[in-house]
């Protein structure tokens, strides 16, 4: 899903890239990439999640939607 987005933006960074410093985002797009995100795994971003180093990579991304889509046992 990720690289399906970014790549109808342009080139599609490495996993592990930061894509901030690849200038694949600025940050308008940065609000609407959270938006997309949200609505198509039903999931919230927290503050915290947006200072994680692993939010500026597409792998890092990834594990915390994925992260955030599983379930919480109580």
């Amino acid at each position: 899903w990720l690289r399906e987005w970014f790549g109808r933006r342009g080139p599609v960074p490495e996993p592990w890239a930061d894509y901030f410093e690849a200038g694949a985002l600025d940050s308008l797009a940065v609000v609407e990439l959270v938006a997309d995100i949200e609505k198509s795994f039903s999931v919230r971003f927290e503050d915290k999640h947006y200072q994680e180093r692993r939010f500026s990579t597409l792998g890092g991304l990834a594990k915390i939607i994925a992260e955030l889509s599983t379930p919480r046992v109580p």
